[in-house]
């Protein structure tokens, strides 16, 4: 009987220790695109006028890089966090981190439900805020926005934030590639949106995959925690709060 339950015990640590690996990589990847939207001068021209608005959604819209980083590192706490209870056999961490998967879990599922019910008005959340700023840098002249927005409309294949008629009263700014080659491009509020459908099938799918490693994740630790606590091995009987202490069963 002690040798199925060291089998058992060493299964399930490793399948722990690959899944929060993988943990790892996305947190990894999720600190790397929140580093580079805040580094990169295009998006940072963008996100700091965004975040000088008054409204609060485009505030939330200025703290997109800082969400992004933030979402990382908590991430790869937790990672480190199952990581360190598997490979010191530790239940006290093991219990602590189903508790968080679990709290991420039902974080994820209502936040992707409020995604789907609300996109009909994620449009009008931007779109006035973001003429405004447009609006307001022709105005002003201020090269660094217009030149910032120029490269948005080019790699959206957009013109202006309704159409091109936003540059009507100032024509001399109207001169992005895109705009210039089809004066009839849709506005970038619609392309965002458009993008942003185009991709919901693929968002859904990836947070779909993160469930289901998260779920792996929590079934494994719980079971891994209640094996070490019957196993009368020595080997994996640790001490609830010990960090890790092994302690011998009479």
């Amino acid at each position: 009987m002690p040798k199925t339950l060291t089998c058992g015990v060493e299964f399930m640590r490793g399948a722990l220790l690959f899944l929060n690996a993988l943990f790892v990589i996305f947190a990894l990847a999720l600190l790397g695109i929140g580093i580079y939207i805040k580094v990169d001068t295009n998006f940072a021209s963008i996100l700091s006028k965004l975040a000088t608005d008054g409204s609060f959604e485009v505030k939330t819209l200025g703290f997109l890089a800082f969400v992004m980083i933030g979402g990382g590192v908590f991430t790869l706490i937790i990672a480190l966090l199952g990581c360190i209870g598997a490979l010191w056999n530790n239940r006290c961490l093991l219990y602590l981190y189903s508790v968080i998967l679990i709290i991420l879990m039902i974080i994820e599922l209502v936040a992707f439900i409020l995604a789907l019910v609300y996109k009909g008005k994620l449009q009008s959340l931007f779109e006035q805020p973001l003429y405004d700023i447009l609006e307001t840098a022709l105005t002003k002249k201020d090269n660094t926005t217009i030149l910032a927005f120029h490269d948005l409309e080019d790699a959206m294949k957009c013109c202006g934030v309704h159409n091109s008629s936003d540059y009507a009263s100032h024509p001399e700014y109207g001169n992005s590639k895109q705009c210039q080659t089809d004066k009839n491009s849709k506005g970038c509020s619609q392309a965002i949106i458009d993008l942003f459908t185009k991709n919901l099938p693929i968002v859904g799918g990836t947070l779909g995959g993160i469930l289901i490693i998260e779920l792996i994740g929590l079934i494994g630790a719980c079971i891994l925690a209640r094996v070490l606590k019957e196993s009368p091995d020595a080997r994996y009987t640790s001490t609830p709060g010990g960090w890790g202490k092994l302690t011998r069963r009479n």
